[in-house]
């Protein structure tokens, strides 16, 4: 599963982060479950690229599994509210414990 590189000029207005994380990824997902936390991230409207991820803890559910993880993104400033909010808000994205500037 590819995850899309941001254009030039979309680079100018992202801002490196590091994040720790629960994702949840659905049992079934395609690859692998480094791949499944990529994509979920991925799809958050802020997030402008996923960089590196790395796994720290997982706990089985009966649909999902949710993931622990310390992810390195490159984002946009959320247009209402801060930046954990904003990946709150994404789908499969459960709890923000920490957001810095890489």
């Amino acid at each position: 599963m590819a995850i899309s590189q941001p254009t030039p000029d979309a680079q100018h207005d992202t801002h490196p982060v590091r994040a720790s994380l629960t994702v949840l990824v659905t049992r079934d997902a395609d690859g692998d479950l480094q791949e499944g936390v990529r994509a979920r991230l991925a799809a958050v409207d802020c997030v402008v690229a996923v960089d590196r991820v790395d796994v720290s803890g997982l706990r089985p559910a009966l649909n999902d599994l949710r993931v622990e993880v310390d992810a390195a993104m490159r984002v946009r400033d959320p247009s209402d509210g801060g930046l954990s909010d904003a990946l709150e808000a994404g789908f499969g994205v459960r709890e923000v414990r920490d957001v810095a500037p890489q």
